[in-house]
């Protein structure tokens, strides 16, 4: 289902580019991240999940100096220790689009702050659970995403870029039992990395 997805969204950006990659207004950028999960609590079971990093990618349309949308990927690798002993190696995908409110800043300056809120998709998949008879599961997660961050324009086209994003939704627990917290929590996500645009 997470390829059919995949391959949807990917065909309508490859139709929609030309359209889209007009007058210098689409940017498209990589980022390494740090994964920050909060501690999630709820039905006498916790979930910790170990520190880590990844990778986010986006294109971003700039409609006009004042705001523009993205759409967003990202990836992760983590652990999931759960308080009945179990613990999981999972692995994260995200889909996501957010708007972005771009303050009116000229293309021409250095500096481009940005604030951005949006939704998106959160796809965790494991291989396997340690104390646990269950192996390779899946679960999909709605998520909230908030964040900002600043551009700062090298030469060209090309530029660096720094910011933080937040990621709100449920506790992963891959409908085991000993699993499941039902409480909401959040990934902590600061990313730097290069922008260009054209």
């Amino acid at each position: 289902m997470r390829n059919k997805i995949g391959l949807v969204l990917v065909g309508l950006a490859l139709v929609s580019w030309p359209a889209f990659a007009q007058r210098g207004n689409s940017e498209v950028s990589v980022n390494f991240t740090g994964d920050f999960q909060k501690q999630a609590f709820g039905q006498g079971i916790t979930d910790t999940a170990s520190y880590s990093g990844g990778l986010l990618a986006n294109y971003r349309y700039h409609f006009n100096r004042w705001s523009a949308i993205e759409a967003n990927y990202g990836h992760t690798q983590f652990t999931q220790f759960y308080g009945s002993g179990n613990i999981s190696q999972a692995s994260l995908n995200e889909a996501s689009l957010a708007y972005q409110f771009t303050f009116g800043v000229a293309r021409e300056a250095r500096f481009h702050p940005f604030l951005e809120s949006g939704v998106g998709a959160l796809f965790f998949s494991s291989p396997s659970f340690a104390g646990s008879n269950v192996s390779g599961l899946g679960q999909n997660r709605p998520a909230f995403l908030y964040g900002g961050g600043v551009t700062y324009r090298l030469k060209g086209g090309l530029n660096v870029q720094a910011g933080y994003r937040g990621l709100v939704y449920t506790a992963a627990d891959f409908s085991v039992p000993t699993q499941l917290t039902n409480a909401t929590t959040h990934i902590a996500e600061p990313y730097v990395g290069l922008t260009f645009r054209f």
